[in-house]
């Protein structure tokens, strides 16, 4: 049985089933729930957390990583997720963390973000400036929910 995902990689799945390559960037990947899930699937997967805060699996195809080794890696991602942990950092730490992740995509890549108390306008501003633009949103009842594709101009 499939560890279930969360309800905003459900929704893009489908999206992201049909890329060539598929190579994931799980930034707060915490529990690994979404990072089991993709790789089940045939994914390959990139997990990043603090130390203390993964939990650890030994899979083929599923690399662990903690936050600082990201910064020497070009992954060349083409599906990067952030759910629920702008919340949990605060805004140099929001920049650095972007930064990243535009430094690990590849170009026409995606990057889903779930998060609260953040408005869509908040999430634009700390990401389009890195070579990002927003091609879906959708908000829930607690949550906004976006999913932009990098353009590949982030230098």
């Amino acid at each position: 049985m499939l560890t279930a995902p969360a309800g905003s990689l459900s929704r893009y799945l489908p999206l992201f089933e049909r890329l060539q390559k598929k190579t994931v960037l799980d930034y707060g990947s915490g529990n690994l729930r979404n990072a089991i899930y993709l790789h089940r699937r045939g994914y390959r997967v990139y997990a990043v957390d603090l130390p203390g805060r993964i939990k650890s699996k030994t899979l083929p195809r599923l690399s662990l990583l903690f936050a600082d080794e990201l910064k020497d890696l070009s992954l060349d991602a083409n599906i990067a997720l952030c759910t629920f942990v702008l919340n949990l950092i605060d805004s140099n730490k929001r920049i650095e963390v972007m930064d990243t992740i535009a430094a690990n995509m590849a170009s026409g890549g995606y990057f889903l973000v779930e998060t609260r108390d953040f408005t869509l306008r908040d999430l634009d501003l700390l990401i389009v400036p890195r070579g990002f633009a927003r091609v879906h949103d959708q908000r829930g009842r607690y949550t906004v929910i976006a999913l932009y594709k990098y353009l590949g101009a982030y230098h």
